[in-house]
């Protein structure tokens, strides 16, 4: 019973981020459809299997996933920045469209580990329902990315503005540093 109130937990986290317009979601699809953020791995034209639209040069789908890992007894939380093929197109093939849309990327691993950061330093111990202490996290850290991610656009012009964009590509990689503790993706909400 305790792993499926657990998997149900982290499907319903995982759809909330992923299915934002009401889609259904196959889970076995979604699995082969996705890559997990890693450092030091970018994407490529090949990654990007979304149907195009003529509406910008590219469009790059992400979202946070938080699931329940069990190890020798304990729950660990796993949050990862999962990149959506299907969802994400891209038109013009330009390194520079390309970096512009892996920045997207780099910023949900960015709020991935602003998450990982706050459920660190949460005392669990003290909390009632767990369960609805981190979905009010991750529904407070989801909506801080997708404003973000909306104010990087802006910002950029989607990516138009060279000097904009080498200002976020900076900033982001500041934050990033700031946040290097909390890079690894499974994270132990029980304190010692």
């Amino acid at each position: 019973m305790k792993r499926l109130v657990l998997f149900l937990f982290a499907l319903f986290i995982c759809l909330t981020g992923y299915s934002q317009k009401g889609e259904k979601v196959n889970l076995k699809k979604l699995k082969n459809d996705t890559i997990i953020w890693q450092k030091d791995s970018l994407l490529t034209r090949e990654d990007f299997k979304g149907r195009v639209t003529k509406q910008w040069a590219g469009c790059c789908a992400t979202f946070l996933l938080v699931e329940p890992i069990e190890n020798n007894g304990n729950i660990l939380f796993s949050v990862q920045a999962v990149f959506v093929k299907s969802k994400s197109n891209i038109i013009q093939t330009s390194d520079y469209v390309l970096k512009h849309e892996q920045l997207h990327f780099d910023i949900c691993e960015l709020y991935a580990r602003k998450l990982r950061k706050m459920l660190k330093e949460t005392d669990f111990t003290k909390v009632k329902n767990i369960q609805q202490k981190i979905q009010t996290m991750y529904d407070k850290v989801n909506a801080e990315y997708g404003k973000y991610q909306q104010k990087y656009d802006n910002d950029t012009n989607h990516g138009e503005n060279p000097a904009k964009q080498k200002v976020w590509s900076d900033d982001v990689a500041s934050q990033m540093n700031e946040l290097e503790p909390y890079s690894s993706s499974e994270v132990n909400i029980v304190h010692n």
